[in-house]
């Protein structure tokens, strides 16, 4: 009967002791600063584990949350300017869809097979770009080394509108950390 015990107690324990060596390493996971990162702009199609929302740490999360609150996608004076001067629905269509021609080819290189532009913050300093348009993903420096942030433009041909997707990945596995589509404001308070 002792012996039987002492079988139950050793289990119990190495069960134990599994789940306090597993707990950290799950909980490192997104804090491992060693990573290098490696900027790729093709990864949008691939099946990812969506932990939006799930236990990660306080500090991700709330980084996390900023980025999905506060992206923006804007005219610039210029553009505003030009934008809100046309007079008919009509032309302002043709102004946004002017405008995503540009982006075409102003991001020609880095379409996909999906025929989605990627992005860069490096790329957005084109100058003819930076003339009409502004993009603010925050944060994006907090991310460098831990995660991937995956960008593109898009057109919406239902809402007549461009946008960009962003997609924040963690490097040590597929989680997908927060994602979203971010639409150019044309509102009259741009």
């Amino acid at each position: 009967m002792l012996k039987k015990n002492g079988k139950k107690t050793k289990i119990l324990i190495s069960l134990l002791a599994t789940q306090f060596v597993a707990l950290p390493i799950a909980m490192v996971a997104c804090n491992n600063t060693n990573k290098k990162t490696e900027t790729t702009t093709n990864n949008f199609d691939k099946s990812d584990v969506n932990r939006e929302g799930s236990l990660i740490g306080d500090e991700l999360r709330e980084k996390v949350n900023d980025v999905i609150k506060n992206s923006s996608f804007t005219f610039t004076d210029l553009a505003k300017e030009e934008y809100n001067a046309l007079n008919s629905p009509i032309k302002k269509d043709q102004y946004i869809k002017s405008l995503w021609e540009k982006i075409t080819k102003w991001f020609a290189s880095s379409k996909d097979h999906l025929d989605r532009f990627a992005f860069l913050p490096e790329t957005l300093r084109n100058p003819e770009f930076r003339k009409y348009l502004n993009v603010n993903i925050p944060n994006l420096e907090y991310f460098v080394g831990n995660h991937e942030v995956h960008c593109y433009f898009d057109y919406d041909e239902t809402q007549r509108n461009i946008y960009y997707h962003y997609k924040i990945k963690c490097l040590d596995g597929r989680q997908n950390e927060g994602q979203g589509d971010v639409f150019l404001n044309l509102g009259q308070d741009n």
